[in-house]
């Protein structure tokens, strides 16, 4: 077989061969998400009460909910009017920063998976007689078109879990 012929059938092949792992990349979620308030759960800011800097409680309402997504091979950065400015690093391994308080630290740890994203906040949550460890889990996907953003939120306490989504369409 001359070097031409080899080159014509090995090319086509090793992208064939390629081709699996481009479909299993880690979805990118940059962009600007409107939240769904019809679809997305009626949940408040989870610790609004320790905070006191962020917008009062509640179901948003029927106002208009911007999240400004941006997103690189390392890291997530979330802007929502809703929420205190996050930026995590995306590998995997716990990182440590203050709680929304600024009282206290928080362990935070996000990694992207060939499916989605996950970011775990382990934290104190204080109350009398004293702390208690909170856990809170985000699970973002995409649809896929990637047109719809869902991030499922589970809330671990002592007494209970709780459990919320949030649905976005991107703009």
């Amino acid at each position: 077989m001359r070097s031409g012929d080899m080159k014509k059938y090995l090319a086509p092949a090793i992208c064939l061969a390629l081709l699996p792992s481009l479909a299993l990349a880690a979805p990118d979620f940059t962009g600007i998400w409107v939240r769904d308030n019809a679809k997305s759960d009626p949940n408040n800011y989870p610790v609004y009460w320790l905070t006191r800097v962020t917008p009062g409680a509640g179901g948003f309402g029927n106002q208009e909910t911007v999240v400004e997504v941006k997103q690189s091979a390392t890291a997530l950065q979330v802007i929502n009017p809703t929420r205190p400015f996050r930026s995590y690093v995306l590998d995997g391994r716990p990182h440590e920063t203050l709680t929304d308080t600024g009282l206290q630290k928080a362990t935070i740890t996000a990694a992207t998976q060939d499916d989605g994203l996950t970011i775990t906040t382990a934290q104190p949550y204080g109350g009398m007689p004293g702390n208690v460890s909170a856990t809170f889990k985000e699970s973002w996907s995409l649809s896929a078109d990637g047109r719809v953003l869902t991030v499922t939120t589970v809330r671990s306490l002592p007494a209970k879990d709780q459990v919320s989504r949030d649905i976005f369409n991107r703009r």
